[in-house]
């Protein structure tokens, strides 16, 4: 009996035969790796198409104001920040006295912290032009809070 077309069996050094290489770990990286890729080419879709930070760019609204405490004195180097775009941000001069740019028209949430604690304050800002806001009444405690 001839052996045309059989398999020819390799052996090693050792003079064992070559172990059969599975195809699995290779279909399995290959899936995994392609996983990957869909992933981050989704979220890169989603990080161009609806990036915050150039939506609050093109607003051309603002406020501008003063933080006082309970007594009316001015709170110096207080951070105030829009609730709806934590990035635009800005501190309070030695005189109490902010001013925040790039916020949309309508009502905003404008967050007040001192020592860790923050309060909120609802203003409505006109379109395209700095809104003056007055005095925004920092009732917190000025504690820190553990």
């Amino acid at each position: 009996m001839k052996f045309v077309n059989s398999p020819k069996v390799e052996y090693q050094p050792d003079g064992l035969p070559r172990a059969r290489v599975s195809k699995r770990p290779l279909l399995f990286r290959t899936f995994i790796g392609f996983a990957i890729l869909v992933a981050l080419t989704l979220n890169l879709y989603v990080f161009f198409q609806a990036d915050l930070g150039t939506i609050a760019l093109d607003n051309n609204s603002g406020a501008e104001g003063m933080v006082i405490d309970t007594e009316n004195r001015p709170l110096p180097n207080v951070l105030v920040f829009s609730a709806e775009f934590p990035t635009i941000s800005t501190t309070t001069d030695a005189n109490g006295r902010f001013q925040i740019n790039h916020l949309p028209a309508g009502v905003n949430r404008l967050v007040v912290v001192r020592n860790n604690v923050g309060q909120e304050f609802y203003v409505t800002l006109n379109d395209g032009k700095m809104t003056r806001v007055d005095y925004l009444s920092f009732t917190a405690p000025l504690e820190d809070i553990e």
